[in-house]
Formats: structure tokens, sequence, C-alpha cells
């Protein structure tokens, strides 16, 4: 995490604990939070926490090696969407509360 933030967003780890002459923190949780959500594929904290660390480039090259070869490129990631019982339940519990919520809107029920 500390490369990545250093490498993607020139800020210094260290700085969580330092204060400005203020007394505010130069680098809050919040601030770390927001950054991590923004790190591009290819970064060691998403490759660590289970992300396969391909890049919009990769894939590109890996469809272009499938459209000239003819079979699939060996290392591409294989993605499983893999939906149980009790997400799909939870799914379309949250579409439904979605469209109740778009006819309040257009009802003018609520803003």
């Amino acid at each position: 995490m500390e490369s990545d933030l250093s490498r993607y967003h020139h800020i210094d780890y260290r700085d969580r604990w330092r204060f400005d002459p203020d007394g505010v923190r130069r680098l809050t949780l919040r601030m770390i939070l927001v950054r991590l959500r923004h790190l591009p594929d290819d970064a060691s904290t998403r490759r660590a926490t289970g992300g396969h660390g391909w890049t919009i480039d990769n894939y590109l090259l890996a469809h272009l090696f499938h459209a000239t070869a003819g079979e699939e490129h060996p290392w591409l990631p294989k993605t499983e969407h893999v939906v149980t019982p009790e997400r799909a339940k939870a799914i379309a519990g949250a579409r439904k509360r979605r469209a109740d919520r778009e006819q309040a809107i257009a009802a003018g029920l609520i803003t």
C-alpha cells in the first residue's frame, strides 16, 4: 500500500503521523481510502487483495492473440460469476427498491 501511494499519488505514508502547523494530520485514513479506491488494476495493493493485475492493454493484447491464433491466451484471467441464492435474492430486492424509488421520484413524492 505504501509503495502504491508513493508511486501513483506521490504521497509519503509517514505523513499519517505528521501534523501541519495548525495541528491537522497531513494524511488521514479517509484520504488514504479515497486514493486506494482509484488505484489501477496493476497496482501491488490490488494484486495483494485478490486482483488479477491485468490492465486494459493486457486484455487488448490477449484478445489480439485470440483473434490471430484462434485460441484463448493461456494467461487470460478466468472470471467466475457465481451467484448464490442469497446473493440473487439480495440483487432482486435492490432492483425492486430502485424501481420503487424511481416511481416515487417520477410521481413527485420524493426528490
